[in-house]
Formats: C-alpha cells, sequence, structure tokens
C-alpha cells in the first residue's frame, strides 16, 4: 500500500486525468452540469475526488499513452486554481438570475394577492344619476355600501329620483364605505301656482300645463252629462273650500271634470211581473241593475200594505240601465170619511169601522144644540194604513147655562163642577168667591150674582161662601136636591 502511494504522485494524477478528459471528452455536459452545483469558494481535494488509477498486471510505473500537457480545458469548464480549487465562471451570473427570478415572481405573486384582496373588497361604482332611489339602495345594500342620502326638492328631477352622486361612474368603492347621492323630492310643494281659466282650455292643454308646472294634485276627471257634448269642460273645483284660485300652493288638491257625453245603455234588461210582490222586492232589483224606480201609493182591499199594486212597464219588457219604471205601492184597506152630519153624537162613534171617532159636545152661541160644528178630517177623504186614523168630530152644545148653587153647593165641588159643566165643552165661565157671615153651613155657597140663565161663552159669576159663625149654622154640608143632581146629569 505504501510502495502504490508513493507511486501515485502529482505526475500520474495529472496524466491519468488527462487520459479521462480525453475519454469522456463528449461528456461535457455532465461535467457542466456538476460544476454549476460546486461552490466557487470550495477546494477540490485531487486526490479524495479523484478516481484512482487501475492497477493492472502491467508495472504501474510504465507510462500510458496520454495527450500532451500542453492541451487545456475549454473555457467553459471549471477554472483550476494553484491550490487545487476549481471555479465556475458562470456562477455569480447564474445565481444573480435565480434571484432575479425569485424576486420577480414574489412581486408578481404579491400584486396578484393584492389585486384580488382590492377586487373582493371593492366594487365599481354605477352611474345612478337620473335613476330610481330604491335602485341605489339595493345596490348598496348587495354590495355592502353605506348609503347616505341628501334630499331636495326639484321642479326638473322626478321625486325619489338620484339628482347626483359624490363618486364618479365607474370608480372603485371599499365595501362598508360611505357613498353620498342627492334624491329629489320633486317639485316644491308650497310653491304658489297662477291657475290659468282651465274652462277655456282644451284637455290636452290642461294635462300640458300640469306636467308642465308639476301640479299632480290636479286630477281630470271624466263624467256622463245629458246637456254638454263629450271633451267639454264642466267645472273646476278646488277640495278645500277654503283655498282660492289666488292663494293655491301645488300642495292643494282639486279636480277638473270633462264631459263624455250622455250615457247610453243597451236595453238588456227584463222586467219582472212585481205585482202582489213585496216593495222591498222591487228595490233590490232596482239596485243591482241600476233602475231608477218612482212609487206611488194607493190604497187596495184585495193587495196587503205593502205590496205592488201595479207597474208602469209590463213584465218581460227590456230595458237598460238608467231608465225609469213607475210602481203602484198598496197601503192597504182604505178608510173613507163620512160627513158626520148624517149622524148623531151618538152615532158618530160607530159610523165607519176601522176608524177612530172622537165625538164631543162644545158650547157655541150661533150653532143649534146638536148640530155638527166641525170634523178634523174633510168628509170624503181616503184614509190609509199610513194616515193618522183618528177623526175627531164637534157637535153643538148650545149656549152655555148657569144654573143655581144657592144652599145645594159646597165650595170643594166648584173646581170640578164649573170644568165639567162649562170650561171641558169650550165655555169660559169663571167664578170668584166673597165670605160672608151666615147661619148656613160652613163652606155653603149662599150667593150668586147671577143664576138660572143663558150665559154667554166668556163670563164671570160672583159667589158669597157662608161662614158658619152666626147663631143656629149647623156643622153638616148641604145635600143636593134630586132636581140639582138630575140637572147636572143632563147637561151634556
Amino acid at each position: 500500500m505504501s510502495d502504490f502511494l508513493s507511486n501515485f504522485n502529482k505526475s500520474n494524477y495529472d496524466n491519468t486525468k488527462e487520459k479521462k478528459t480525453r475519454d469522456d471528452s463528449d461528456k461535457t455536459e455532465p461535467i457542466k452540469q456538476e460544476s454549476e452545483n460546486l461552490s466557487s469558494a470550495e477546494p477540490i481535494d485531487k486526490k479524495t475526488n479523484e478516481t484512482q488509477p487501475k492497477i493492472g498486471p502491467t508495472n504501474v510505473s510504465e507510462p500510458k499513452e496520454t495527450k500532451p500537457e500542453q492541451e487545456t480545458i475549454p473555457s467553459t469548464r471549471r477554472s483550476q486554481t494553484d491550490d487545487g480549487t476549481e471555479i465556475d465562471p458562470t456562477y455569480h451570473k447564474k445565481r444573480k438570475q435565480k434571484f432575479l427570478l425569485i424576486g420577480v415572481g414574489t412581486f408578481v405573486a404579491l400584486c396578484i394577492l393584492y389585486f384580488g384582496y382590492y377586487q373582493m373588497t371593492h366594487v365599481a361604482l354605477p352611474d345612478f344619476a337620473g335613476k330610481d332611489l330604491a335602485e341605489a339602495r339595493t345596490w348598496a345594500t348587495e354590495n355592502k355600501v353605506k348609503l347616505k342620502v341628501d334630499q331636495s326638492y326639484s321642479k326638473n328631477i322626478e321625486a325619489n329620483k338620484v339628482i347626483s352622486q359624490k363618486a364618479k361612474k365607474g370608480s372603485k368603492i371599499k365595501k362598508g364605505a360611505e357613498l353620498k347621492v342627492e334624491a329629489s323630492l320633486g317639485a316644491d310643494p308650497e310653491e304658489k301656482l297662477t291657475l290659468p281659466d282651465f274652462m277655456t282650455m282644451k284637455k290636452a292643454e290642461v294635462e300640458s300645463w300640469i306636467k308642465e308646472n308639476k301640479a299632480e294634485n290636479i286630477s281630470l276627471i271624466d263624467e256622463y252629462s245629458d246637456t254638454l257634448e263629450k271633451g267639454k269642460a264642466n267645472r273646476f273645483e278646488i277640495v278645500n273650500k277654503e283655498v282660492t284660485k289666488e292663494n293655491y300652493k301645488r300642495k292643494d288638491k282639486a279636480n277638473m271634470y270633462y264631459s263624455k257625453g250622455k250615457e247610453t245603455f243597451e236595453k238588456n234588461i227584463s222586467v219582472p211581473d212585481f205585482t202582489k210582490k213585496m216593495k222591498t222586492e222591487v228595490e233590490s232589483w232596482a239596485k243591482t241593475n241600476d233602475i231608477k224606480v218612482t212609487y206611488e201609493e194607493a190604497s187596495s182591499a184585495d193587495i196587503p200594505a205593502e205590496s205592488v199594486i201595479s207597474q208602469s212597464i209590463a213584465k218581460d219588457q227590456k230595458v237598460a240601465k238608467k231608465d225609469s219604471l213607475t210602481v203602484t205601492v198598496s197601503l192597504g184597506k182604505g178608510y173613507n170619511v163620512p160627513n158626520f152630519a148624517d149622524y148623531s153624537q151618538e152615532e158618530a162613534g160607530t159610523a165607519v169601522d176601522g176608524l177612530t171617532i172622537q165625538a164631543k159636545s162644545v158650547f157655541t152661541s150661533n150653532v143649534p144644540y146638536g148640530q155638527l160644528i166641525s170634523q178634523s178630517v174633510e168628509a170624503g177623504t181616503q184614509l190609509t194604513s199610513k194616515d193618522d186614523l183618528k177623526v175627531k168630530v164637534y157637535y153643538s152644545a148650545g149656549q152655555p147655562y148657569l144654573k143655581d148653587l144657592r144652599g145645594s153647593t159646597v165650595e170643594g165641588d166648584l173646581q170640578k163642577q164649573f170644568y165639567d159643566e162649562f170650561q171641558s165643552k169650550g165655555a169660559n165661565i169663571q167664578y170668584t168667591i166673597r165670605y160672608v157671615n151666615s147661619a148656613e153651613p160652613k163652606g155653603t155657597v149662599v150667593g150668586m150674582s147671577a143664576y138660572n140663565l143663558y150665559v154667554p161663552l166668556e163670563y164671570t159669576v160672583a159667589l158669597d161662601i157662608s161662614l158658619g159663625n152666626l147663631e143656629g149654622a149647623s156643622n153638616q154640608t148641604p145635600k143636593k136636591d134630586s132636581g140639582n143632581e138630575k140637572d147636572s146629569k143632563e147637561m151634556p
């Protein structure tokens, strides 16, 4: 081993290397690859890295055929220093290229990441000018952008339309940021408007004026008219009666009416037979078919009250909407009021079955006793269920007659007696009282200023009433004699 190592000197190493180089001249690429992986500062130990020479049967001291020492390695191969260090001259350039590529790749990756982040956190802003405010709100909600709306009146921009926006169209806005827009409230409702004479203007002209002045609170209404031609102005009305044409504001409501001409309908409604049917059935049919019904009333012994007696349009005839129909409705059985002069007071109460007759006698100064003075309902009048079926009849009781009340009447009976005898029958006969000394029982009528005579309808009699304070006076109340009782009963 020691002999081998002693023979393995630098000269033998160089020869062996040159031979290997020639044999591997066509393999320069692997060597180049290897040289690129080596560090320029790293020394190469020839004794340890090169392959030892083959040991064969020949003498190791015999030199092998080699190329001249002047032959050198190409410039692309590693360079060799005196201390045995081999350096690749392209290493630094390639290393710089490598770092440059890494730097460029890192920059591009960061740019891609930033672009992706920017795209995720920012959105492109549309142009909302002239669009509905609701559209801007929807977009802001979907893209998580806060929308701040400033509103102002504008005659040229409709209400709830966007007038302008702070950020320009196409610019990027970050999600969560605030977008300011100005929206229209429409025309100022408090602005006073000078109203033209709509009655002299055509409908198209009025529509143009309303549009131009943003007077949306003025409504144009078409209605049927039996007197005006179609398209003619009918009337102008301001809803608030306190508002006039002089102080009219855009916010005030008003209506302008135009004629649609006369309304015509097809006669396609069949009229039923309403005879003996209830009035309510006619009313319901008329309301459903928009028919004008005029109701007349008459008594009928055969048709119950509130039922139809007749109709102006026969059964199954055709009518149109708004046509007129006259229906006669029964009031039930009628009652003819007689002339009660043909009846006595006693007979009058039962003269007409169904009527309530109140017969009464009253004093008169010119109508003989027992004759008819008047009746509350004129003779010949027909009363029905809708009328008051009471009839008052007055008969004459003649002229008032004042009887002698002395000795038979006491003070306590005077009020009732004068009312029943005179006042209830229309005669205003009054009395006055004077208390006198008398032996008659206390309270007895002992004197009269007039008695047993006919008196006028307006009369006052003076009565003396006993004090019962003289000798022989009795405490017993005088009894009415049978004659006076009879006369009292006979007086009607």
